[in-house]
């Protein structure tokens, strides 16, 4: 008897060569601020380290590094000196933001919130002076060289690396000026490292310059030498180049020119030229070190049509290994969460950073870059705090990040990897739940999502040809190119977009509906396969101003024209083609808006939807076999647009109203729904409800669905609901459907299925 449960025991004891198959093929990253260590206990302090967080690494195939803020600013860097004896310049005197112990949803309408809110912060503590612990060039390189050592023997974590990060700023937290910024004023411009300025003699023995600084040393080169020596010297693997330094404008379309670029495509070349030369000299000075890019958290279009720098062309020249999308939604999203806004900056919320992060996959798709998101916690120097405020839409916000496609001819490329930000929050550990929530959300959202074989819904279609252009000959001018934000707000009223292509890739991808970036200044090859879409009768979209953002022949089809060479004043005053109907249900007949305004010419083939003082924005055409939407989109506030002092203004002022989008997407989805695609019955103004679908490679479907949005229902009542058209999976009439998170089983009818979500709930749903 013992023998044979010996034996049946045996049997199901998995082989060791099974392991290396239960490894999960991604790449992971914590952030933790140095002075959360303890200098003269820096063995305790790293076992306690490990012992929090080991679970989030266990069982990862790929790149897994501990990222520390040494005191935020660049100065550690800039004013190494060579010698580990020496003290680091850390800065002095920030303030650190106040945390709430208040961790209950806000509550009620709008009015209601705003007044929780500053009662919530009326009981907050005051803001902290900080001034670190002296730690010296030695002790950073103990802590690195501990920490990878305690990984390895203890935790059996090999190949941990350790590196820092980089700000670009001269102060931070309203404390003092780095010492650099002092010694080099040219170094910086507008709070933001000048990449192409040319730094004046300086006879300070540097790490990589001990005869001092040469008058015209490049500012790329200085930067790029000293991490080579720093890192060295300390044992660091890596430097994450954040905020200012790949793109000086932050949190916004804003860049080295301000809120467009300068009309000089030279300068616009010379400052992506420095932008790469920051990254190269960074690579060359340390070959071993990896060099990860960070974005401003914006538009991806902008990063090259306003913060003026080829992203593209920098990862093709081979010495970027990583890039991060900045996807702090919630902390931007979530409302009640800062001392000083209510509403914070909307535009940067879940859905927005969903199809920035789409954008710079596209632009990312054939380099070896690899391609991260951020996952929000709480945070380690401000007040807001996601991981428990708003758990679900983090939650959402992790598998639908994990998902985001490319559609490539080779296949679906998604992200490969997540930036975790932050462990700590002063001296206080994220708990052995929250870790445990960020290691079972991401390894199931990324395990899912090496599984998917067809990500469902539109898709957007990223026209470099267009973008390269323009920043060539025009870069000052806008042609309505900034898809990734209409995106961002079509994705608010259930257009399930999840997925990205370019146009060199067509005809060779498959989708419900293409989504096309200003197709102009096209490669023929390009231009015969769009034109070859949009005149096939498939489902189709062109989002573009006409004054410069549509080739002649695809203008001609589409039916749309202007003879306005740019569109450089704004209209406020949009007008529907009045009825009471399907998509202009409950819709009214005049609504306000920004729009970019050209004097816009229809053929009689043409539906117009609405108008802008009598100019056709949204148009469709049915007729000849096509099935072809235009859009003439609006933009954001012009006085809100880019401006962080702007913050606080709910998403309905930012953007007008929601009107000219609900209408765009309701037609999408209204052609969606016919040719028997993921759609919606009814898209309500005031209900927002962001949904995404996919299928994977057992045939079932997911569903992710989620009441994201802050701003536009001021209501108390801020539960949404809509009923999701299933669409055919497989042959089979019979269906299985559950709701993974909360095991509830909706019914389907009619292959429908009612989705109810509460204030800030998500559901996840499986059919088969």
């Amino acid at each position: 008897m013992k023998l044979v449960t010996l034996i049946c025991l045996l049997l199901f004891v998995p082989p060791i060569a099974s392991k290396a198959s239960e490894q999960l093929k991604t790449d992971r990253w914590l952030e933790i601020d140095l002075c959360w260590f303890e200098q003269k206990n820096m063995e305790q302090s790293v076992n306690q380290f490990w012992e929090r967080f080991n679970p989030l690494f266990q069982g990862i195939d790929g790149w897994r590094g501990i990222v520390l803020n040494v005191g935020w600013t660049s100065d550690y860097l800039f004013e190494w000196h060579g010698n580990l004896k020496e003290t680091i310049q850390l800065p002095k005197n920030m303030k650190k933001y106040p945390w709430f112990k208040d961790q209950e949803k806000l509550k009620g309408n709008s009015i209601e919130r705003m007044k929780q809110w500053k009662t919530r912060f009326n009981k907050a503590d005051k803001p902290e002076i900080i001034n670190f612990e002296p730690w010296s060039y030695a002790d950073l390189k103990k802590l690195s060289i501990l920490l990878k050592k305690t990984a390895s023997k203890k935790f059996q974590l090999e190949n941990v690396m350790v590196g820092t990060f980089v700000v670009g700023f001269e102060s931070i937290y309203d404390g003092e000026k780095t010492q650099f910024s002092i010694k080099h004023q040219n170094a910086y411009l507008n709070n933001a490292p000048n990449l192409i300025a040319k730094l004046e003699a300086d006879n300070t023995k540097y790490g990589a310059f001990p005869n001092g600084i040469e008058e015209g040393t490049l500012f790329t080169e200085f930067f790029g030498k000293q991490w080579g020596s720093l890192s060295k010297a300390t044992d660091l693997d890596f430097i994450i180049l954040r905020d200012s330094y790949m793109g000086v404008g932050i949190y916004g379309k804003r860049g080295p020119f301000g809120k467009s670029a300068s009309p000089d495509p030279e300068l616009v070349k010379n400052w992506s030229l420095a932008t790469g030369d920051l990254v190269k000299q960074s690579k060359i000075a340390n070959p071993k070190g990896l060099v990860i890019g960070y974005s401003n958290a914006a538009s991806a279009v902008a990063d090259w049509r306003v913060n003026c720098f080829d992203l593209e062309t920098i990862a093709k020249e081979g010495y970027l290994d990583g890039w991060i999308d900045q996807t702090w939604a919630g902390a931007w999203n979530e409302v009640g969460q800062r001392p000083e806004g209510f509403w914070n900056n909307q535009l940067l919320g879940w859905t927005y950073q969903l199809s920035y992060l789409l954008g710079h996959a596209a632009i990312l798709a054939d380099t070896k870059v690899h391609h991260y998101f951020l996952i929000e916690t709480f945070d380690a120097w401000e007040s807001w705090d996601i991981i428990h405020n708003a758990t679900e839409r983090l939650r959402w916000g992790i598998w639908a990040f994990a998902h985001a496609t490319v559609k490539k001819p080779d296949g679906l490329k998604m992200p490969r990897g997540s930036y975790i930000s932050w462990g700590n929050k002063g001296k206080n550990l994220l708990s052995e739940d929250d870790v445990k929530f960020l290691s079972e959300t991401s390894n199931a959202a990324f395990t899912d999502a090496s599984k998917t074989t067809k990500i469902m819904g539109p898709t957007l279609v990223y026209c470099r040809s267009a973008m390269e252009w323009q920043s060539a000959n025009k870069p000052s001018e806008a042609i309505g190119e900034w898809i990734d934000e209409q995106a961002g707000t079509l994705m608010k009223w259930s257009i399930p977009i999840l997925s990205i292509t370019r146009s060199e890739y067509l005809p060779r991808i498959e989708s419900d509906l293409l989504i096309f970036q200003t197709p102009v200044h096209l490669k023929e090859s390009e231009k015969s396969n769009i034109l070859s879409t949009l005149s096939s009768g498939k489902p189709a979209a062109v989002f573009a101003s006409p004054a410069g953002g549509l080739d002649s022949d695809i203008s001609s089809l589409l039916g749309i024209s202007t003879r306005d060479k740019s569109s450089s004043e704004t209209k406020y005053i949009g007008t529907t083609n009045y009825q009471t109907q399907g998509i202009f249900e409950s819709i009214p007949n005049t609504f306000p808006l920004f729009q970019p305004y050209s004097k816009n010419n229809i053929t009689p083939d043409n539906q117009t939807i609405y108008s802008v003082f009598d100019s056709p924005c949204l148009t469709y055409n049915g007729v000849g076999g096509k099935n072809v939407i235009f859009w003439n989109a609006p933009e954001f506030s012009k006085n809100l647009l880019n401006d962080p002092g702007s913050y606080g203004k709910s998403l309905d002022q930012l953007l007008g109203s929601p009107i000219p989008f609900v209408l765009t997407a309701r037609q999408i989805n209204q052609m969606t729904k016919k040719g028997g695609f993921v759609s919606v019955d009814q898209i309500e103004p005031y209900s927002p409800l962001p949904i995404a679908a996919w299928q994977k490679e057992d045939g079932s479907l997911m569903v992710l669905a989620g009441n994201m949005e802050e701003g536009i229902n001021h209501t108390a009542n801020q539960s949404v609901q809509t009923i999701f058209n299933l669409p055919q999976i497989n042959s089979q009439e019979t269906k299985d459907i559950i709701e993974i998170w909360n095991s509830e089983r909706p019914v389907i009818e009619h292959n429908k299925v009612t989705i109810h979500l509460n204030q800030a709930q998500t559901k996840l749903f499986r059919v088969k």
